[in-house]
């Protein structure tokens, strides 16, 4: 073990050492910490007090354990999630990779050291959520020193279950899928597995909701029923929260050994399946392949096109022949519309499908300015436009003697953003105007405004990342890890849309669908104008100086 040690220091030191950062990215850093202070307080006081409430609300009936079974199911949600993408690059897809199969290093070795950064990720999240949920449910419930005993060693050991079986999981589909003729295929389907399991799991969840509605009086009063019924589909987040809830009886007890038993199998499992079939999986990335050309196909792909439409070509081959790329830009486009859509098609209660009548008896100039917003919050963070530049890396500096203009390649990169956002929205439109049955009207001016709300951001986006690029990364993931540059973008999209938003709503001068809508409309060209402005300046002063 002391080989796989001196490689997780070596891996931790690689990835979180701030050697080589610029003044400008600690500087950044620092701020964040600081801003990071009074949002954290927030949470824990809200937190806090959502606890508190279910606590005295749950109690009466012996079900207060749902409080932490609904806690430690939604950390495995977010563990596999966040583990899909980290284990896929860190794994397979990071440039190390191969140089390690030369090295005496035993393959279980070489994915314990693998797993070190991704690990703190994830017992990073562990302490901003699950650990203060631990402490304010023993304050609330008045717990003992054995509680705290066992909730500390569940804390260490909750990431481990659902980060081994998406590891091991993901290494046998690279062992037998990521075969050379199959290397692209297989890297879309294993980026897209988080965004089908995250689906996945809500559609189960709603369908047998459905189920469980006609008994809910019994679960209510039966001890532990809410429990079983929230962690049907998750068992460690039962046996957990039994642990939790019985410490000082052999119930507990039996339960809390049985989680450690469990952990420690998992364990097992991992390292055995990495024995064997991880080089495996590794040396699958590096083959060739035998293509077979025919007249027609080279024709095709010799055809003149122009120059615009080159450069989005290629740009939309990298973003979805990049693993990390088309996670973090495609399928994160796409995951909020098609999450929203799941949700609607699985509403049992109806209540989607009578929003469409509830907006045909609304006031036209409320209805406009909300579907504004919603446009604002969810189209705001284009995860295209923000890693416009970063994409590139070092190979940025063959745009700097290429003949083609500055603005040409620009433009390419604000196309291709405003694609993949055009995505999303025509998928939430058709879902308002088809299942929602959002009145035709409101719908068709809405689309109209959110495609103008699109392309702004598209450039907002692109002109933060043209002002401080991040060129010299190693891993496609360090182009968006730690930059939070979405955020910052969200932010100022936020404070822009939110006064033409709060402005309109109290002017009661402007009244009615059309008159509002026409003055957005304005509003939007005139900040299409401006954005362009600034683009160009921006182009000027930094397309040939980034370095």
């Amino acid at each position: 073990m002391s080989k796989a040690w001196k490689l997780m220091k070596v891996m931790v030191k690689m990835q979180l050492s701030m050697a080589g950062k610029s003044s400008s990215e600690k500087i950044g850093y620092g701020f964040l910490i600081l801003v990071t202070v009074p949002f954290a307080l927030m949470v824990l006081y809200s937190l806090n007090s959502l606890i508190g409430s279910l606590y005295e609300a749950l109690a009466s009936t012996g079900n207060e354990s749902v409080i932490l079974g609904l806690f430690f199911v939604l950390m495995l949600f977010i563990f596999v999630f966040v583990s899909i993408g980290s284990v896929l690059s860190s794994f397979y897809f990071a440039e190390d990779v191969e140089s390690f199969i030369a090295l005496p290093f035993q393959p279980y070795q070489i994915i314990i050291g693998k797993s070190a950064v991704p690990f703190l990720s994830l017992y990073g999240l562990n302490a901003l959520l699950l650990l203060p949920t631990l402490i304010f449910y023993g304050l609330h419930s008045s717990a003992g020193f054995l509680y705290y005993l066992f909730a500390a060693l569940l804390w260490v050991l909750t990431p481990i279950i659902p980060f081994v079986l998406t590891s091991i999981l993901i290494m046998f589909l690279m062992r037998f899928a990521n075969i050379s003729k199959n290397k692209d295929r297989t890297k879309i389907f294993v980026g897209l597995l988080g965004f089908v399991f995250a689906i996945g799991i809500n559609v189960l969840i709603r369908l047998d909701s459905g189920n469980t509605n006609a008994n809910m009086a019994q679960v209510l009063t039966e001890q532990n029923g809410m429990l079983g019924l929230v962690t049907k589909f998750f068992p460690t987040a039962y046996i957990s929260s039994i642990a939790l809830t019985e410490p000082g009886t052999i119930t507990g007890i039996l339960y809390f050994l049985l989680m450690i038993g469990l952990t420690i199998a998992s364990i097992i499992i991992f390292l055995t399946s990495g024995q064997k079939v991880y080089f495996k999986g590794v040396l699958g990335l590096s083959g060739g392949k035998r293509n077979t050309f025919k007249e027609e196909n080279i024709q095709r792909k010799t055809k003149q096109h122009s120059i615009l439409f080159s450069l989005w070509m290629k740009e939309m081959k990298i973003i979805f022949r990049t693993p990390t790329f088309f996670t973090q830009i495609f399928v994160q486009s796409l995951f909020f519309p098609v999450f929203l859509i799941i949700i609607i098609l699985f509403d049992t209660s109806g209540s989607a499908g009578s929003l469409g009548g509830m907006m045909s008896q609304s006031e036209g100039k409320t209805m406009i300015l909300a579907l504004f917003g919603f446009t604002v919050i969810a189209l705001g963070i284009n995860p295209a436009s923000i890693s416009s530049i970063s994409r590139e890396g070092k190979s940025w500096f063959n745009n700097l003697y290429l003949p083609i203009p500055a603005k040409t390649i620009i433009m390419s990169k604000i196309i291709t953003a405003y694609t993949l956002s055009l995505l999303s929205l025509l998928l939430i439109g058709g879902a308002a105007l088809w299942i929602i049955k959002v009145p035709v009207l409101l719908c068709l001016l809405w689309f109209v405004l959110s495609l103008v709300t699109s392309w702004i951001t598209s450039i907002l986006g692109l002109l933060i990342d043209l002002y401080q690029p991040k060129l010299n990364w190693t891993d496609e993931r360090e182009v968006f890890k730690g930059r939070f540059i979405g955020f910052f973008a969200l932010a100022i999209e936020a404070l822009v849309f939110g006064i033409a938003i709060f402005t309109l709503w109290n002017i009661n001068a402007f009244e009615g669908l059309w008159a509002v809508s026409g003055i957005l409309f304005t509003f939007l060209l005139l900040m299409t104008f401006v954005c362009h402005h600034i683009l160009n300046k921006m182009i000027t002063q930094k397309f040939y100086t980034i370095l």
